[in-house]
Parts: C-alpha cells; structure tokens; sequence
C-alpha cells in the first residue's frame, strides 16, 4: 500500500497556527541545544534581517530554517515531531521572549496566540499549546516558557536541581532574554515581524511512522546532526509492535538514557558494538550495530537483555558502587583502579562481567581482579591500541562461551609473560620520564604497601625526586652521590620516587635531605599521607644502595600486585 508524503515551504506563523498541533513523542531524544546554539540562531536572525526598516521590510530575503519531519494525518493538525524538535522548542522560546519584550499589545496578542490557543467554545475547539513537549518536560516548558509571564519565573531556579533538558530551555530562555532586551524597542518588532513572515522551514509530512522513520533516516544518512544513539532508538522503537508497548518502552529507553546522562548513553553503545562485534570499528557504530546486533529484529530483547542490564552495569562501573548486602569494599576498590586506566578499551569486558556476576560477589571479584591486573598491566606497558583491542577481543570471547564458570574468563584475562616483561620494564626504567603512568605505579605500589584495596583518596598526588634532579655543589647528595653517571643511572627511577599530596616550595626539593624531609615530605606528625613516602622519612641516609635496594623492594611489590 502507497503511503503519500507531502513536503511544502511554511512561514513560521503558519507553522505556529491552529493548522500543526506539535507533540514531542516520548521515544525522541531530549531537548538538547543549549546556549551556543540558541545564540548562533538569533544572531543568524539578526545578520539576516540586516539594517531593514519598516519601510524595507517587504523587500528582505527570506530566511530559510531546514526542514523537519512531522507524522501527520491529513486534514488533522496533530504532529507527531519525527525531526526538528531542537528548532520548534527554540522558535517557541524565541516567540515567548519576544512575547514578554514587545510593548504592543496586538503583537504580544498575537505571539501569545502562536504559542498557546484558547478554547474557541463557538468553533468547539479546546484550549491548547501549539507545541507539546516529552511528558517529562512538559509541564516545566508551560509553567516557565509558554504561559504568559512564565519567564520571569526562571530567574528564581535552582539550575542544578534541574534535569539536563530543563536546564538547556532555561539557560537558552534566559540568554534570548537577554539579548533580545539589549535591542532597542523597534528592533525587537522588527525582529518578531521578520521571523513571523519572513522565515521558512520546510515541512516533510506523513501519516505514518514507518513512512516518517524512514525520511528521518534518509536524512539522517546525509549529515543531520544526531548521534548513533539517536538513531538507534527510532529504529528499535519503531520496531516495536503494538504502539501501546512502542511507547513504554520508549519511557524505559529515556529512563535508561536520563539516568546514565547523555555522553555516557553514547558511549555505551559504543560498547555494545564491541561486545557483538569484537574488533576495531571498520565502518561507524551504527552501522555495525544494524549489522552485528541486528537490533530491529528483536528490539524487546535489545531493550530488556542488552541496553537495561548494561546501562546498570556501566553505572556500577562509573561510580564504582557495587550494591550488596555484605562488603563490596573490595570490588569497588577494583573498580576505582579501573577507572584510573587512560583509555577505556576495558569496559566492554566489564560490562559483561558486571551485569552477569551481579549476583555473585565472590565471582565478580575474581573477574575484575583478572580485568584490573591486564587492563593496568597493558596500560603500563604502554601496549598499543590495536593490541588492545585484539586482547580484549579475546577476554569477549572466552566470556562469551564460559557462561557463569568464572575461571576460563579468568585465565584468558592473565597477562602473558610479554606483556609483564613489558609493563615491569617501564617500572624498573626511568618511570619518572614516563608521565603517562607514572603517578599510577607508584599509587599502585603505595596501596599495595597499605595492604588497601582501594586507591588513595588523592586522585592527583605529585611525583618526586628524592635525590635532586640537580644537585647543588657543596651538597651533602654529592658526598653520598660523587659519580655523576651513578646519579644519572638511578635520579629517575622508582626507588628515588615518592608521592605528595601537593607541590610545596619548590625551592626545598634541593635542600639537603634531613631539611627537605622536614619541609618538603613530612605532614602533621612527621608523616605522609602515603607509606611510600613515609618509608622514605624513616631512611637516615640516602645512599645508593639504599635506593638499590628499595627499588628491588618496590618493583617487588609491584610484581606481586600483577602476579596476584
């Protein structure tokens, strides 16, 4: 059966009329433009209406707003807003500032009649707005946008109580506010007579969803501004039947994507990608998912088997939270290691683990200890991104096929004998020069010396020198140190090492060792916050062979933690 499309121009003020009864649906993202964009489409507004007077105004060019996607019935004028809700939610925010900032009371009559229509009861028309958001916003836009007066509410807000679409409608309606009131009073008419006649936007409609999604993904496929995440959710909401279950499992998917914040929803379905596919993207995430995933053929199982139960588990992960009645000091302790790793090639491996040892303590603790281990053994070792990938391609599979027998997955995870010959030869070298890592090995070490399964609560600590970099003539470091190629040897490497809290003056790291063991390492008490510096205050000397021998200690220590 033939489905028709309609496309036509509409100026602003036929799109806001009793024609279109706009409605955000709930399976559509949240609105999400935020100050820069809103900025950017008033001064676009304003560079295009130019120096134009009311004498000229007729003769302006026409400024032209895209096109959206609207599913419509003909003859009816509910719209359901396929595309284009960023610029309908900002249009009507744009006339409601306009609204509260024009002094003429047949305009401020007329841009209220844009946003809100009264009940005709002659016509039997009910009251309502022209433009209708996400049941989880709505009621926010008409309390401080859309009703009469409603800005002067917004100042009073708490912004950080708010969620992140509120807090974009209304920072956007405060900054057009703003803007709009620094214009003198003809140029704010203007204004709203150029953007009510003279502005355009092209409306794409269909009666249909099916019809509708699939304009939406052609023009999506040419560039429209949406994330693979965006266009994930229409494909499996759209592929959910009846329309009654379409939309509560359009509210989970928002509960889902709300919870986790947007850029995080993002990420994960990066990871679910590598889950499937495990390997390097070799097309976009989208189109893998489509392909791997084949998410529209079971999209109940997506929501219900992959998105909910990883989304918890990349929580879990993130906040390093794991919820149990008994002690998860040590879990989460793996979690926060985890998190300290500088890329994030891991957390695939992680949400499988999470979400299908939950229930089980003891094994999720195995698994994320074997995780921890590699995941820091190939960050210290500087393995290479390809190397990564192909690694934790393989932990994927064995966790794939070893269903709840944690100890396939587990030996999968140790780190092969390259890898540790690796990762300790960074430790044993000049660590110091190697910044990328070296805070991390020594907070390793320090909790390992603890005997604490949790990092130190100090996530940014500062590496130093014990002996000088540059030790001054006449110095008691050059009667311990007199062979400058000795110094060479041993400045940078992890037995000269300790941690601080914080930089103090930077002129002490050269004094001689008692003094700068007062000054520069000690805290309240004549301590550290860190054993590995507290050993350090307990030494009288500081020799060679003392730093021989504590760096044998420390790489000790260290390869025991990797060893397990």
């Amino acid at each position: 059966m033939s489905v028709s499309i309609s496309g036509k121009e509409a100026r602003i003020d036929d799109l806001f009329s009793r024609d279109f009864v706009f409605r955000i649906p709930p399976y559509q993202r949240p609105y999400a433009w935020e100050t820069a964009q809103a900025g950017e489409l008033l001064s676009d507004l304003l560079d295009a209406l130019g120096n134009t007077s009311q004498a000229t105004l007729d003769h302006v060019a026409p400024y032209f707003l895209g096109s959206i996607v609207i599913i419509k019935a003909e003859g009816r004028p509910e719209s359901d807003v396929v595309d284009g809700q960023q610029r309908l939610t900002t249009l009507t925010v744009l006339l409601a500032v306009l609204r509260a900032e024009i002094d003429d009371a047949d305009m401020r009559a007329h841009l209220l009649n844009m946003i809100y229509e009264p009940e005709d009861r002659l016509r039997r028309r009910p009251a309502r707005y022209r433009l209708s958001l996400r049941e989880r916003d709505e009621g926010f836009f008409r309390k401080h946008i859309q009703n009469d007066g409603a800005l002067d509410t917004l100042p009073d807000l708490n912004l950080k109580q708010l969620s992140d679409s509120q807090r974009n409608l209304a920072c956007n309606a405060m900054l057009l506010r703003e803007r709009v009131r620094a214009l003198p009073l003809e140029r704010r008419v203007l204004l709203a007579q150029y953007l009510v006649g003279h502005c355009f936007l092209v409306v794409v409609s269909t009666p249909t969803f099916e019809s509708a999604y699939r304009i939406f993904s052609v023009l999506n496929d040419r560039g429209l501004d949406l994330s693979h995440a965006d266009v994930l959710k229409a494909d499996v909401l759209g592929a959910i039947t009846p329309e009654s279950e379409r939309e509560a499992y359009a509210k989970r998917w928002e509960q889902i994507e709300e919870n986790l914040g947007r850029d995080a929803f993002r990420d994960l379905m990066s990871y679910v990608r590598t889950i499937f596919a495990r390997k390097k993207v070799e097309k976009s995430v989208l189109a893998e998912i489509r392909e791997i995933v084949k998410p529209t053929g079971r999209p109940k199982w997506f929501v219900d088997d992959v998105l909910e139960p990883y989304a918890d588990a990349l929580d879990v992960i993130h906040t390093a939270s794991y919820p149990t009645d008994g002690d998860a000091a040590a879990i989460n302790g793996l979690l926060t290691w985890l998190g300290r790793i500088d890329n994030v090639d891991w957390i695939p491996a992680a949400l499988v683990i999470v979400s299908r040892w939950q229930g089980s303590p003891e094994k999720l603790e195995i698994a994320l200890t074997a995780l921890e281990r590699l995941a820091s053994v190939l960050m210290v070792g500087r393995a290479d991104i390809n190397d990564r990938i192909n690694r934790y391609a393989g932990v994927l599979a064995a966790l794939e096929t070893c269903g709840h027998d944690v100890e396939p997955a587990r030996k999968e995870m140790t780190p092969k004998p390259g890898e540790l010959e690796d990762a300790c030869a960074v430790a044993e070298g000049d660590l110091y020069l190697n910044t990328k890592v070296r805070a991390y090995v020594l907070l390793r070490v320090d909790a390992a010396l603890a005997e604490s399964k949790v990092p130190n609560s100090d996530e940014n600590p500062t590496v130093e020198h014990v002996l000088p970099q540059s030790p001054p003539e006449g110095s008691q470091w050059l009667s311990w140190w007199p062979d400058a190629a000795v110094r060479e040897e041993w400045t940078h490497r992890l037995g000269n090492l300790l941690l601080l809290t914080r930089r103090k003056n930077a002129q002490a790291s050269n004094d001689d060792f008692d003094t700068k063991k007062t000054k520069y390492f000690c805290t309240k008490g004549g301590v550290s916050n860190f054993p590995l510096t507290t050993q350090v205050l307990q030494e009288k000397d500081w020799t060679p062979a003392i730093v021989e021998r504590r760096q044998a200690e420390l790489v000790g220590v260290l390869k025991g933690t990797w060893a397990g």
